[in-house]
């Protein structure tokens, strides 16, 4: 490393912090870990050698040099009397540096910023091996849409920092302009949508300046000449220069994708500021001066052909080494992250405590349950989680005192051990698109897993099955699972040649599925060495019958590694970790079944959201009735020759999208997610959508798609999985997709307005996208008829242009099956058998298909006629056991004794 250290520092503290909702706190003095963020942010500034802090101060001044005034004494003060931007701030801070020194080093970070103090001195070492006029710090792009983004050159050098709201700007110029010279130009009302995309009216007219005078301020309506002329070409892209003269232009699009954003922190020469400072300009789509300017100005500024000025980005890989918070959300999660620093490197002992203790104590207090006695706490918190059903109560006892007494033969009777459980799940609405955005409307049911748990001093894990002669003991060692395994990140790390040899090795294994838990956990907390575990586990949820029994594995793996580890995951974040941790196993699904099993509630189903993750909401499931699952005794392992057949599906949705955006760039800024594409978002009706599907090829092979779209773009994804023998059908599972994510949005609402009818009809189209076969009167089967073709979606642009109801009704999205795929021959002539019952709303596939469960919606008084019938059409004749069980809403997973959500220091 350099001796040299920068002198001075301006911390820029004048602004007004508005996202923190607080009207009596700035926001630099929120304490982090129980100190003002402004006082522990300074302090890590000393410590890499800075001399002499700057502190901008302007809204509540006093407030802030009184936080800091009670810890610091030689702390310079400027006024910023108006709040008119971060390039302003700066040179009032600069002016304090006058009479100090005219031509230093001069740190520039705004006060919410949070650095570890060794990504500091890395900065300040490449400022000064690299004789940099600036250096700053970048990193990926996080889940914030609005920090700018790094255009960089082929070497990687840093060429511009190009802010969110100018993507969005020049997006929108370029689409109207597209539009206009294509020779339809837009309507005022339609022009308008577009601008307001992404800005609100108040900087909407700072953006788009006349053209938004114009249109809605005069309310004109403007021709070609006009929406030309206000909309000059050079609007709507980028236009740079590389470092060896070549210039290059971007379109937004190019700059969104950009992968990395800028931090906000700069080291930077005194003179090379001043310049810059000089040269900031208003005319952006903000309509003010944009600190960040600083690094296209400095890095594009030549003289005699050459770059006058050295800039240097530094790439932070980890963004907890850099944070800052602009809202209460994101300084909860910098909160989080002190405090997990504070655990030591192994993970503590756990206590022995009410929910960790000798497996003796637990079986003594399961057997006193044989009599029901409310005045309990486990007979409560049994009671909260599965409900008043005397015989699931039962069933449910039986199997914690299955596993504990085989614990004890495995571990002795007076191991410590804690209860986990995680339970099946049923996704009733919305399959196979949590991955591409759309919502899952999911229910926790009464078949699960049930582990004891005895936290070790070492890094084993060691695993029992009380069904030991199909699942036998395992062993594994974390350390030694990691050291083969590339540690970058986890992509990488399941994207490997290893990780690929010990798939394919274990075959689906179930000790694979712990492994995957195990692993993620331990990537997302690096730094802390993880404590193994013997674990001993019952289930009674059927294997490869779609009813999450690997996701539900997961979790239940998860809990206890968390458990066990005292690990700080917020929920949402849990979902996602196993949903990622499945992909050790090689398939790349989403998080839905893992929401479903963390999130369940008795008597409940939860609608959730993904991207980002949430619980829209919590509807009663209808008294009345009740969900059936129905084993077709088929199989269908994700890890064995089925798993193919469900990351082509995958594949077409991703093909689809990447194809949706290059044929219709003037939508791309608003697709995020294959769910993006609707009406809604795009803010067109719903024959554009139709449109877009009639872009989309039925069937297409790999030489096909690659002639439309670039190689680097498909060589992971065509990786995953063969190539199918017919060409992917991207048209018909895009469709699939599309109207799926439709039926799951509404699905929820109907249950809650009680119109069962209608959400059961749902389920009957949704399952016909899945369908392989179709079944006439004398259940025989035909090959079933998906529509997909060009005649069929101009047909449904017909009937929504028709006027007549009915035919409108019907062109809704929500009631096109698509055509995904998955269903087997065998489950279609069940869910058949089971539409005809009476009493039955609807049926469809569970799980992902290729064998496996089906569910029916039926009324109370109706599942024993449907269970005979089931029986005597298909189990019968096939000599199958019958294996029809009436399920009931239960709690989600958890450790039995712990309050439901986790302790605190989980949150």
């Amino acid at each position: 490393m350099s001796g040299r250290k920068p002198k001075y520092c301006i911390l820029l503290a004048g602004g007004k912090g508005t996202r923190m909702r607080s009207a009596d706190c700035h926001k630099v003095c929120f304490p982090i870990d129980g100190r003002p963020a402004i006082n522990r942010a300074l302090d890590i500034y000393k410590s890499c050698g800075i001399r002499q802090p700057i502190v901008v101060v302007g809204h509540m001044a006093g407030q802030v040099i009184e936080t800091v005034g009670q810890e610091f004494d030689d702390i310079i003060y400027t006024y910023q009397a108006q709040q008119l931007g971060t390039g302003h701030a700066t040179r009032i801070g600069l002016k304090a540096l006058q009479s100090l020194d005219a031509d230093g080093d001069v740190l520039l970070v705004a006060g919410d910023r949070i650095v570890e103090p060794f990504v500091l001195d890395a900065l300040i070492d490449l400022y000064y091996a690299r004789d940099c006029d600036m250096a700053f710090l970048m990193g990926a792009k996080g889940r914030r849409s609005d920090k700018g983004r790094i255009v960089t050159a082929p070497d990687g050098a840093p060429l511009a920092d190009v802010e969110a709201r100018d993507i969005w700007q020049r997006e929108a110029y370029r689409r109207i302009r597209q539009m206009t010279l294509e020779g339809t130009p837009p309507s005022r009302e339609a022009a308008l949508a577009i601008l307001r995309a992404q800005f609100d009216d108040r900087r909407a007219a700072k953006a788009f300046g006349p053209l938004w005078q114009a249109l809605a301020v005069e309310g004109r309506e403007l021709d070609r000449d006009e929406l030309l002329a206000l909309i000059p070409e050079r609007k709507t892209r980028f236009d740079f220069v590389q470092r060896d003269g070549q210039p290059i232009t971007l379109t937004p699009d190019e700059v969104e994708e950009t992968d990395h954003a800028n931090f906000s922190i700069y080291l930077a020469k005194i003179s090379a500021l001043r310049y810059a400072l000089d040269n900031l300009s208003t005319d952006n789509a903000q309509g003010e001066e944009y600190l960040s300017d600083m690094i296209t100005i400095l890095a594009q500024t030549r003289e005699n052909d050459q770059p006058r000025f050295v800039v240097e980005g530094l790439l932070v890989e980890n963004p907890n080494y850099v944070m800052a918070f602009n809202d209460p959300a994101e300084l909860l999660e910098i909160e989080a992250y002190f405090q997990r620093k504070k655990q030591p490197q192994l993970a503590a002992a756990l206590p022995q405590d009410s929910h960790h203790k000798a497996i003796s104590a637990w079986v003594a207090e399961f057997r006193d349950l044989a009599i029901p006695d409310a005045t309990k706490p486990l007979w409560q918190e049994l009671s909260a989680l599965y409900g008043a059903d005397p015989a699931v109560f039962r069933t449910r006892r039986r199997a914690y005192l299955e596993v504990l007494e085989h614990a004890a033969r495995e571990l002795g009777p007076e191991t410590p051990v804690l209860l986990v459980h995680a339970p099946g799940r049923v996704n009733i609405l919305g399959r196979h698109v949590d991955h591409q955005g759309g919502n899952c409307n999911l229910m926790a049911i009464d078949r699960e897993f049930v582990m004891a748990v005895h936290p070790r001093d070492d890094d084993q894990v060691h695993l029992h099955n009380v069904d030991s002669d199909l699942f036998s003991s395992r062993r594994f060692s974390i350390g030694d699972l990691l050291k083969d395994l590339p540690w970058d990140d986890w992509m990488s790390l399941i994207n490997s040649e290893k990780v690929a040899e010990m798939v394919c090795a274990a075959a689906g294994d179930w000790g694979q599925y712990v492994q995957a838990a195990v692993l993620r956990l331990q990537k997302r907390f690096p730094t802390l060495k993880l404590r193994g575990m013997d674990l001993v586990v019952q289930s009674n949820i059927p294997i490869a019958a779609g009813l999450s029994s690997s996701s539900a594995l997961v979790v239940a793996s998860a809990e206890a590694t968390v458990a066990v580890n005292q690990l700080e995951v917020f929920p949402s974040q849990f979902v996602d970790l196993c949903g990622e941790g499945e992909w050790f196993v090689g398939t790349r699904g989403g998080s839905a079944d893992h929401a479903g099993v963390k999130f369940g509630q008795k008597g409940k189903v939860a609608k959730v959201t993904f991207f980002e993750f949430g619980i829209d909401k919590m509807v009663d499931f209808p008294e009345d009735y009740r969900i059936v699952l129905c084993n077709s005794r088929i199989q269908a392992k994700k890890s064995g020759g089925a798993k193919d057949i469900f990351n082509q599906q995958v594949a077409c949705y991703r093909l689809g999208f990447q194809l949706i955006k290059s044929f219709f760039p003037q939508y791309a800024p608003l697709l995020h997610h294959l769910r993006d594409v609707n009406a809604r978002t795009l803010n067109v009706p719903l024959s554009y959508i139709y449109r877009i599907l009639l872009r989309l090829p039925e069937r297409a092979t790999r030489a096909e798609i690659l002639r439309l779209l670039p190689e680097a773009n498909l060589k992971p994804l065509f990786s995953t999985h063969a190539e199918p023998a017919g060409g992917y059908p991207i048209r018909g599972v895009v469709l699939f997709g599309l109207a799926e994510c439709e039926r799951s949005r509404i699905a929820a609402d109907l249950l809650e307005a009680g119109r069962v009818a209608e959400f059961g009809r749902l389920m009957n189209v949704s399952h016909n996208g899945d369908r392989v076969a179709v079944y006439d009167a004398h259940w025989q089967p035909q090959p079933y008829p998906y529509q997909v073709s060009n005649a069929y979606i101009l047909d449904l642009m017909d009937d929504l242009e028709s006027g007549d109801p009915e035919r409108v009704v019907a062109a809704q999205l929500q009631w096109q099956p698509g055509a995904y795929g998955c269903s087997t021959p065998e489950i279609d002539l069940m869910v058949d058998v089971a539409r005809q019952a009476p009493g039955v709303a609807g049926a469809q596939l569970a799980g992902a298909g290729l064998g496996g469960c089906m569910m029916v919606l039926a009324h109370r008084d109706a599942t024993e006629q449907l269970a005979r019938r089931l029986t005597e059409i298909y189990y019968t004749p096939r000599g199958l056991e019958p294996d029809v069980a009436v399920c009931s809403p239960i709690g989600g997973s958890g450790v039995i004794g712990q309050p439901r959500g986790g302790p605190s220091r989980r949150w």
